[in-house]
């Protein structure tokens, strides 16, 4: 009888136990306030931290003249400027042929949805977006905020709305990226003619709304637009990941207030919680060297790896262009492939993730060289993403001889290298009992050392189990002394660049303090 009671007591605390754990669980959270201290509370989730890499798109109106990229909307104005100078070759004074008139030429008729979703895909990213509105103010969804976006003119269609479809079809996380704070007076020229006023599009006050300037627009206006725009685009689409830019000098500019903003990202982790989603915002570090905001909130953002430190105090990304500009021009010039994959193998052995910019055409179409990228950096992915996704840093990064950064005295800060690396240079990353070790070339000896391992370090509590190179299927050779680790290599080669050795190890990894 005692042990009738007992069970039916077990059972009955147990029931109490889960209901209570039930209740937790569905209580709403405590909502965010609009302040950075309440915001600064938010943690990047799970799903951003194991993705690794992401894409986006630099594409709009600046992919019309195919020249100078996204600057050329502001360049045309200047004159003296190389871009005055080729737009008055190519398409008159702006005058007679103003940025607007690039509008009805932004065709999007190649723009095939599915075929950019598949190529993301097929790429190994896991979440992937536009950049919905540049600085220039033309926006690539369906706004009712105002006029000039894609649903009300150009091609008539909702862009960041079918891709958004398609991403989340495919099982990806959606991206927003915003550029559209630096738009107030980002084109206003020097010396400026009253004879400009009158003719330039950039003053007609038909267009206020997309050039905003202070001859036909006001500061607070803009403010409450730019906080309108980025809320319509989150209720409308709920993306998961947001990405902004020149944010810090346009509120030291009081081009926009910073209630505007703190409002606006209570609102987005308020209504993600509705959402049941898991959302975070980027943080850049602008040139100015000085963060888009207070540096304890946010996911830490440093455009090209330029002025990143080498170790960034939390979880990080970096966002790069395939190539540059930042935008489609004839004769583009592209990073090579070994050179992305280095860097991402290189990002995520130090904590970061990597987000690469498509340069799509006018008309949608993805040029042949960054088709080309993207199938290549999914192949790698195919065979070695184990190495890569929801891993872990080591205890150290990695080890080698070629140097990982640069001085550039001309612009005056640290530009980050990802080329002319050797088989010495290797990357590590840590998943379960496994410590991945990526060598950056390919060791032409038949051998890898790798001295961070030698017989001196205690790698787990059981020693090492295996060693396998990824994408085939034998165990490989392996010795080790004082001097390293050494790996007899195959003398087949899995794939053409980054080469990743698993090895798994015996009881539990050390510390990767």
């Amino acid at each position: 009888m005692n042990k009738i009671r007992h069970v039916l007591l077990f059972v009955l605390m147990s029931f109490i136990s889960i209901s209570l754990s039930f209740g937790q669980e569905s209580r709403p959270a405590k909502p965010y306030e609009a302040n950075w201290q309440s915001l600064s509370m938010h943690r990047t989730p799970d799903w951003l931290l194991d993705a690794k890499f992401g894409i986006y798109a630099h594409w709009g109106l600046y992919a019309v003249p195919e020249y100078r990229g996204p600057r050329y909307g502001k360049e045309m104005y200047e004159k003296g400027s190389d871009v005055h100078e080729y737009h008055q070759k190519r398409y008159g004074d702006p005058a007679d042929f103003g940025y607007s008139d690039f509008i009805p030429l932004f065709t999007a008729d190649e723009f095939d949805v599915a075929e950019w979703a598949k190529m993301i895909k097929e790429s190994g990213a896991r979440f992937a977006g536009i950049c919905v509105i540049h600085h220039d103010g033309f926006g690539l969804w369906d706004s009712d905020v105002y006029k000039w976006n894609v649903g009300k003119v150009g091609p008539k269609r909702d862009l960041y709305g079918e891709l958004a479809e398609e991403i989340r079809k495919n099982d990806m996380k959606l991206a927003a990226t915003f550029h559209h704070a630096r738009t107030f007076n980002w084109r206003l020229p020097k010396n400026i003619t009253e004879q400009e006023k009158k003719n330039w599009d950039l003053f007609d006050p038909q267009f206020a709304e997309l050039f905003w300037n202070e001859v036909t627009g006001k500061k607070e206006d803009f403010a409450r637009q730019w906080q309108t725009k980025v809320l319509e685009v989150i209720d409308k689409y709920k993306p998961d990941f947001l990405w902004f830019d020149g944010m810090a000098s346009a509120m030291k500019k009081d081009a926009l207030p910073e209630k505007f903003v703190t409002s606006v990202f209570a609102h987005y982790f308020n209504s993600a919680q509705q959402w049941d989603a898991e959302v975070d915002i980027a943080n850049k570090l602008p040139a100015s060297k000085r963060y888009n905001f207070p540096e304890e909130f946010g996911f830490l953002c440093y455009e090209n790896s330029r002025n990143r430190p080498d170790f960034p105090p939390r979880e990080w990304l970096t966002d790069r262009a395939m190539g540059y500009p930042w935008g489609y021009v004839k004769n583009k010039k592209y990073i090579a492939v070994d050179n992305h994959i280095n860097s991402l193998v290189d990002i995520v052995s130090r904590n970061g993730v990597f987000m690469l910019s498509l340069t799509p055409k006018a008309n949608g179409e993805i040029p042949k060289e960054e088709k080309h990228i993207m199938a290549e950096m999914g192949k790698w992915l195919s065979i070695n993403g184990e190495a890569i996704y929801s891993t872990k840093p080591w205890r150290i990064f990695g080890e080698g001889p070629s140097p990982v950064k640069k001085y550039n005295k001309k612009k005056g800060r640290y530009d980050w290298l990802s080329a002319n690396f050797t088989a010495q240079d290797v990357r590590f990353t840590t998943k379960g009992k496994a410590i991945y070790a990526i060598a950056l070339d390919w060791p032409e000896n038949g051998e890898l050392t790798i001295k961070s391992m030698n017989s001196n370090e205690q790698l787990s509590s059981g020693g090492i189990n295996s060693i396998e190179m990824l994408g085939l299927k034998n165990n490989l050779q392996w010795s080790r002394n004082g001097s390293g680790l050494k790996i007899d290599v195959p003398k087949e080669k899995p794939c053409d660049y980054a080469f990743a050795f698993k090895i798994t190890l015996k009881g539990e990894l050390t510390s990767t303090e």
